[in-house]
């Protein structure tokens, strides 16, 4: 991979957000014998990890201030560190057993869930995989209203311990940075899936995850990952974890060749129906999408996909809160947030971020020639924070990116290049502003970034 000017791409596991090259590569061999099944593919990341301007040192002190009241609760470096980075993870690997229709695995591969295909909620593979155990059915589970499955994962999350920029900045004589502590998060999670008897198409989902320090889970109830039905979480204790709710649906229409598919979730540690039926707005994100296929009476076919994420706060109590702020992914005592590694476990876009993407392959078997376009606000729960009060609503950070995007096999090689043009505006929310002139570009950058994916099969 190789990046011109600054970072813009997610959903690249091990990988890094760096300027410059980047090189990824994953080895692996998997056994099977009875029910036992190891898959061993570690991998292997190398940046050149290039300095590129970030949060502006000419922004107010003002801005700085607010930008570490966010920063101060999650671990999302602008940089991992200020040298090459080279890095060996434990990748897709994984020890299974299997009994019956349940397995057990001992893993640290990254598992994606939800319906979409930019942004997942919960889990996805933006960040590289993490130590966990799993235990999930294999087959769908046949019941009389309809059929379901299941997966529980107990893990260990990591830290990156790089700092955000400029962590020495003070204002009014107090320092902004706060410095987290290197402690280790327990991570625990579900997801249910349910098709119903009586909609074949239908497929519904329920996920929650729970992040807390391993030294304040104490009791069994602790380590059972279904909360707020089980194990009910106190709004008034001091040591809050991080708890992530989300539901989704996914629906074919197999006449027409579609499905169209959403998933909302909520960052409250505990609710009620009640308080979803007065307020569902807060806390909430969503991810809504389509796809669609048309069929020629040629060998090959045109795929549509367009999807749109949602992370921003709705409600303006929630936006101009006291004290740590309640974005997504955010943690006002786990001040790592839902991290691992200093990258987000979930929705790429971020705390505050928002996307639309469309998409447009022409496919043939395995190979695809496609067109994708994407807008993507960055933290707009910053934005709105910082500079409406000011009334000030030029500064929002957008980028516009176009990617062609080839997927060709030749014999046991799969090859797939990639080359992106992004327009980016008001980076870092910076402008510069002239006396006497309001409407003024921002510091707007223009970039290319390019990436060649290659498989080989033994």
């Amino acid at each position: 991979q190789w990046v011109g000017h600054h970072p813009y791409d997610w959903n690249d596991g091990a990988m890094i957000p760096a300027k410059g090259f980047q090189q990824y590569m994953n080895a692996g061999v998997n056994l099977q014998y009875k029910n036992w099944e190891l898959q061993l593919a570690p991998e292997w990341v190398m940046a050149q990890n290039q300095a590129f301007d970030g949060f502006d040192l000419a922004m107010d002190p003002k801005q700085w201030r607010d930008y570490y009241r966010f920063y101060n609760f999650i671990e999302e470096p602008e940089r991992m560190g200020t040298t090459q980075y080279t890095k060996l993870f434990g990748g897709q690997s994984y020890l299974q057993y299997s009994f019956k229709n349940t397995s057990v695995q001992f893993s640290t591969a990254n598992k994606w869930w939800g319906p979409g295909f930019r942004n997942a909620l919960i889990l996805s593979n933006n960040a590289p995989g993490f130590p966990h155990i799993s235990i999930a059915s294999k087959q769908p589970l046949k019941t009389k209203i309809g059929s379901f499955q299941y997966e529980f994962i107990w893990g260990q999350l990591l830290n990156s311990n790089y700092p955000p920029p400029n962590n020495y900045l003070s204002y009014n004589g107090e320092q902004m940075y706060a410095q987290k502590e290197d402690r280790t998060r327990s991570f625990q999670a579900m997801h249910i899936r349910y098709i119903p008897k009586w909609f074949s198409n239908l497929t519904l989902g329920i996920e929650q995850s729970f992040m807390q320090y391993e030294d304040q889970l104490f009791g069994i109830a602790n380590y059972i990952p279904v909360k707020n039905i089980i194990y009910r979480l106190p709004n008034d204790q001091l040591n809050q974890p991080i708890t992530l709710t989300a539901f989704y649906f996914n629906y074919e229409l197999p006449a027409v060749q579609a499905k169209i598919y959403g998933e909302w979730g909520w960052n409250l540690n505990r609710t009620s129906l009640r308080t979803w039926m007065i307020q569902p707005d807060k806390g909430m994100a969503n991810v809504l999408g389509i796809s669609k296929i048309f069929t020629t009476h040629q060998k090959h076919y045109w795929e549509f996909k367009a999807e749109m994420a949602n992370l921003q706060l709705q409600t303006v109590a929630e936006q101009f809160s006291t004290g740590a702020p309640t974005s997504w992914y955010l943690g006002s005592y786990v001040r790592q947030g839902y991290t691992n590694e200093g990258q987000i476990l979930g929705a790429g876009v971020g705390p505050g971020g928002t996307s639309q993407t469309i998409e447009l392959n022409w496919r043939k078997g395995n190979n695809r020639i496609g067109m994708s376009a994407e807008r993507r606000l960055h933290n707009n729960d910053f934005y709105v924070y910082s500079f409406t009060n000011s009334g000030d609503f030029r500064r929002f950070y957008v980028d516009f990116a176009t990617t062609l995007k080839v997927d060709w096999t030749f014999g046991k090689w799969d090859l797939g290049p990639r080359i992106s043009y992004i327009q980016t505006n008001n980076y870092n929310w910076n402008l510069f502003q002239p006396a006497n002139i309001y409407f003024v570009p921002g510091k707007d950058i223009q970039q290319f970034t390019a990436k060649l994916n290659m498989a080989y099969h033994f």
